[in-house]
């Protein structure tokens, strides 16, 4: 009897972490649908721009890009987190090396989204515990050559040796 309580409990548990899960894939497709939508729409609007300056066949392009984009977005807002894994186990049967080579290169590229992101941030705090002044490390404003290391104050230290020569 105790067996069967314990499976029981078990399969609850299971249940539980499963609604979870689902809950929180499709908190996270509605998001990405969110931000298609955007990327969509921002697409669209670089087409009005592009047809101003007459550049009428590549506008043609950027907007049939952006259609497809609400496309996509509107089938991914339609199906929920079920279909789409039904979908996505299907297409990895059907076509099993390009399901492994678009996950790699989704790897690849999400792994350079999050480290580009954790060094923006890193870059952030490091200039906050610096304080301000005007310290560029990695370019040079005016001409856009690397000069690592250059440090900008706002004058000669005064005191200091090296720049008092006695020399007026």
């Amino acid at each position: 009897m105790d067996g069967r309580n314990n499976a029981a409990a078990g399969a609850g548990l299971m249940d539980k972490v499963k609604d979870g899960a689902v809950s929180q894939l499709s908190t996270q497709k509605d998001r990405a649908t969110d931000g298609i939508g955007s990327v969509a729409q921002a697409v669209r609007q670089s087409t009005q721009q592009l047809r101003d300056q007459h550049h009428d066949t590549i506008a043609q392009y950027v907007d049939q890009a952006a259609a497809q984009l609400e496309r996509f977005s509107g089938t991914l807002k339609d199906k929920n987190v079920t279909e789409l894994l039904d979908e996505a186990q299907r297409f990895a049967r059907r076509n099993p090396a390009l399901f492994v080579g678009g996950a790699f290169a989704l790897g690849l590229l999400s792994a350079r989204f999050f480290k580009s992101s954790r060094d923006r941030n890193a870059d952030v705090s490091w200039r906050d515990r610096m304080g301000t002044g005007d310290r560029e490390y990695g370019s040079d404003r005016t001409s856009g050559a690397l000069q690592y290391g250059r440090e900008d104050f706002r004058g000669p230290r005064t005191g200091s040796p090296s720049y008092d020569t006695g020399r007026s």
